[in-house]
């Protein structure tokens, strides 16, 4: 009855201000603003016919019930939007698509704007059903008993692929009648659901999607009751809603505030006591450049740079062959001892390094087997040549970390700015709760309500 009292007596004529006709002029309403709007094919191309689809949902009032009832919500909203205009092809019950080839075909009819209006039921419509792309409304007549059942209507529409930047989500309901109680349930269903979810910090995502689902049955179940007090009172929650997770977001902020400093004061001592380490280094660098190369290998002084490299390369063949382990100095260049350090690893396995050794750090030089006697030389001549620069680098470092400190720590601390508004609605929703469980006040009456949401395409 609360869709339609020809359901329940079929002799009665038709309301114009119940939920099912509202239902058919809010439909024909968006059949007609979108009746040019066009859409891309995966190719990119444009669908050869424009328009808008939507999704009518409701379990009850379907065609089967006709027989017994003498009245079917499915074909009153078809027969109504052909008076209206709409074309009868245009206008498909999911139902009579009962195999795969059948909806795989209708689905592509739908996608390709030849069907732009398809009525279901939860059961029939609200999985498997992929024409996301063109949607623009999505209604629900009734009330399914789930939020689960929700949750999978309006995910036919809120989905990644759809090419709307902002789509239309309507639940109709009827002042007085069993709407509001189911509103109510699926209400309580969700804050239950969001409220086991709440102990586990690792699906807070989880849990801000049930609280938000809450919010918009509470709104639906205001609107059905026609009790303005409801009404604010699912404001509030609303409000309150998002002011919470304002100053979750907040919380989160200054936890990340005080990392950024500590890592950017990590980075000051680190970065300074480099600066020193390397000036050290600058000081014990015994130039290498043109004649005043020198180097010894084992105890042997060289002054001619392929000589050295042949003997240095030597002894890392002959340490390589013997797998020699652990840590042996083998040479000394521009004042730093040269370490070779090799080790069994797995079954037959033998591996590895040569670093030079500088203050504070070992710095490792690649010389493997294979170099040539100069590119050894080279290889460790490059590695002694840029001091200054790596001190530079590790002053920028440490510049760039202060000025984040500068920047971070004034705001360790901060109150959250929308404080006393939160309190303020707390107690204003306390007030009116008191105030509504005080109330026995009861209202009947045959009213109408629309509730409208609107979403952002995933991208």
């Amino acid at each position: 009855a609360a869709i339609d009292l020809r359901l329940v007596m079929p002799a009665m004529d038709s309301e114009d201000g119940n939920k099912l006709n509202a239902l058919v002029r809010n439909t024909f309403r968006i059949w007609q603003e979108t009746a040019t709007s066009e859409y891309l094919r995966k190719d990119g191309k444009p669908f050869d016919k424009p328009g808008a689809g939507q999704l009518i949902f409701s379990d009850l009032g379907t065609i089967n019930v006709e027989a017994s009832r003498g009245f079917s919500a499915y074909r009153w909203i078809r027969d109504e939007l052909v008076r209206l205009g709409v074309p009868s092809s245009e206008i498909a019950y999911m139902q009579d698509f009962k195999k795969s080839e059948a909806k795989q075909r209708l689905f592509n009819d739908f996608n390709a704007g030849k069907v732009r209006i398809l009525i279901g039921s939860s059961e029939t419509m609200g999985t498997g059903v992929n024409v996301q792309a063109r949607l623009k409304a999505l209604h629900h007549l009734d009330v399914p008993w789930l939020p689960s059942q929700i949750e999978q209507r309006e995910g036919r529409i809120v989905r990644q692929g759809n090419q709307h930047d902002e789509i239309g989500l309507f639940a109709y309901a009827t002042l007085g009648s069993l709407d509001a109680t189911m509103w109510q349930n699926n209400e309580r269903k969700a804050r239950f659901i969001a409220a086991a979810l709440s102990g586990d910090t690792s699906i807070r995502r989880l849990e801000d999607m049930g609280e938000g689902q809450a919010n918009q049955f509470a709104m639906a179940k205001a609107i059905a009751s026609g009790d303005q007090r409801l009404m604010q009172k699912a404001g509030l929650e609303a409000e309150i809603a998002r002011l919470d997770r304002l100053h979750a977001a907040h919380i989160d902020d200054q936890h990340a505030i005080r990392r950024q400093v500590r890592e950017a004061e990590r980075e000051i001592e680190l970065s300074g006591r480099r600066i020193a380490e390397i000036g050290q280094d600058i000081a014990r660098l015994v130039p290498t450049a043109g004649d005043a190369f020198t180097m010894t290998v084992t105890g042997d002084a060289f002054r001619e740079r392929k000589l050295a490299g042949r003997a240095l390369m030597k002894e890392i063949l002959t340490l390589v062959q013997l797998q020699q382990e652990g840590d042996t100095v083998i040479g000394s260049i521009g004042g730093f001892d040269l370490e070779f350090s090799g080790g069994l690893f797995g079954r037959d396995g033998y591996r590895y390094t040569t670093m030079l050794m500088r203050t504070g750090a070992d710095y490792e030089t690649e010389l493997p087997v294979t170099v040539t006697p100069l590119g050894a030389i080279a290889r460790l001549e490059h590695a002694l040549s840029n001091f200054e620069g790596e001190q530079d680098n590790y002053r920028r470092r440490q510049e760039d970390a202060r000025r984040r400190v500068a920047s971070y720590q004034p705001r360790i601390g901060e109150a959250f700015a929308f404080e006393a508004e939160l309190e303020l609605k707390r107690e204003q929703l306390a007030h009116l709760e008191a105030d509504l469980a005080a109330s026995t006040d009861n209202n009947p009456g045959l009213v109408v309500g629309v509730a409208e949401g609107g979403t952002r395409r995933a991208a």
